[in-house]
């Protein structure tokens, strides 16, 4: 571990970091070294790890593991106080929230990276996301290994979802299928997109589709599923897809916390700069707000965003620009096999997204790298030269396709009773 920081606090502004994930560490790292001794920090966490998950979609091929790291390691080297509790409310004007454990906290400044709540997309599927058993997709790939399971659809569910585990879990399966020497197993991927990764430009979702044909995979697209028996109705047109099992990824629901305004899934309202709709010492960052995607490099760069606003408040007079948001990277496709993962299964293909074992951002990247979690820069391969390289500002993606993709989370918008009570209490507050 490194050399913690001693903070002088006799000048300083309570700092609150709600959530121990992807943007709520990279903000407690970015505001300690941005702010320094003007913070004093509390990680408010519900759990005691954070999850390194880059290759966790490879857990189910034993191909990689997501890593735990301890964030007392973290907050000791931020020089942060470590707080195991959940955020149950928010009162901004008061500037205090209630915790989970029945306790209170106040703050000068508070920064909400709760995240969002995974939920089935699809009733009846198998529902594969990250923090998953592992073991629920191994159970598929043994039946396929002993000849049971011939005809498998993985369903990218309407709503706020991040699609592209659905990808590279059917391109993994249909490697190991052929593999283990199955070459009459059919891998269908269901998708609302009109093309995969639709949002990412023509360029992109055409390379997928071509990788998801080299790999022997069927592609459906603008298409909701829903399970039926034998398989699987697909709406609109109504045609049903003969399939033995189906897994989808996770939907996402936003944390509905109390005093905080939020659409009617629970997602955070903030503006540009972070803060929540309607507050003055409260900003949000991460899956849990109310953004077009949801993706950890956007996490990270929204928690910067925030750090440079609680900076300021702190008086630091001219914070690091964060800079727009963008999605960035290479989809490994076409001609990388030599390079791909090899499981024990033999599996010829691994994730598409380059690059594979690094979180996207500035602070967290960088202190995973110097206590041995993660590579160091230098020791990072150089991105491939082959593939398509992605750099898309968020707002290059809020289009035609953003707005479809919309309004079908809101035509399938989840049946939760206290989501839609938030979302009534709100409209009500707006009315007053």
């Amino acid at each position: 571990m490194g050399a913690t920081h001693d903070v002088d606090t006799s000048s300083s502004i309570d700092v609150l970091i709600a959530g121990g994930g992807i943007a709520g560490v990279e903000a407690l790292l970015g505001l300690r070294e941005v702010a320094g001794p003007r913070v004093r920090i509390t990680l408010l966490a519900a759990g005691r790890d954070f999850v390194y998950r880059p290759m966790a979609v490879a857990e189910p091929f034993s191909a990689g593991v997501a890593r735990h790291v301890p964030l007392a390691d973290i907050a000791a080297d931020a020089g942060a106080e470590l707080l195991i509790d959940t955020l149950v409310a928010v009162r901004d004007d008061t500037r205090q929230v209630r915790l989970g454990g029945g306790g209170t906290r106040g703050f000068d400044a508070l920064l909400v990276a709760t995240g969002a709540r995974a939920v089935a997309g699809v009733e009846g599927a198998v529902t594969w996301w990250p923090e998953g058993d592992p073991d629920s997709y191994g159970g598929l790939l043994r039946d396929i290994d002993e000849g049971y399971s011939k005809r498998l659809a993985i369903v990218v569910p309407p709503g706020a979802v991040w699609p592209l585990p659905a990808y590279e879990l059917a391109i993994l399966t249909a490697g190991e299928a052929d593999a283990l020497g199955h070459d009459d197993v059919q891998v269908t991927v269901v998708t609302p997109e009109h093309a995969p990764l639709s949002l990412f430009g023509p360029e992109a979702s055409a390379a997928v589709a071509e990788e998801l044909e080299r790999a022997g995979v069927h592609l459906v697209t603008g298409a909701v599923a829903r399970r039926a028996e034998g398989g699987l109705v697909l709406e609109p047109s109504g045609e049903r897809l003969d399939v033995q099992r189906v897994f989808a990824v996770p939907r996402l629901i936003g944390p509905a916390i109390e005093g905080l305004a939020a659409d009617e899934e629970g997602f955070i309202l903030t503006g540009e700069d972070g803060r929540v709709e309607g507050a003055q010492r409260t900003w949000a960052a991460g899956d849990g707000i109310d953004a077009p995607l949801k993706f950890g490099g956007l996490a990270t760069q929204q928690a910067r965003v925030a750090v440079a606003a609680i900076a300021r408040l702190a008086g630091v007079d001219d914070p690091p620009d964060p800079g727009e948001p963008v999605v960035e990277g290479r989809l490994l496709v076409g001609g990388h096999h030599g390079r791909r993962l090899r499981p024990g299964g033999g599996a010829k293909s691994a994730p598409l997204w380059w690059p594979e074992g690094k979180v996207a951002g500035e602070y967290l990247p960088r202190w995973l790298a110097e206590h041995g979690f993660a590579p160091p820069p230098t020791a990072t391969p150089a991105a491939p030269d082959e593939g398509i390289p992605i750099r898309r500002h968020v707002r290059a993606m809020a289009g035609a396709e953003a707005q479809y993709l919309f309004e079908l989370r809101r035509r399938y918008r989840i049946n939760d009773p206290a989501i839609a009570s938030l979302g009534r209490a709100m409209r009500a507050m707006e009315s007053r």
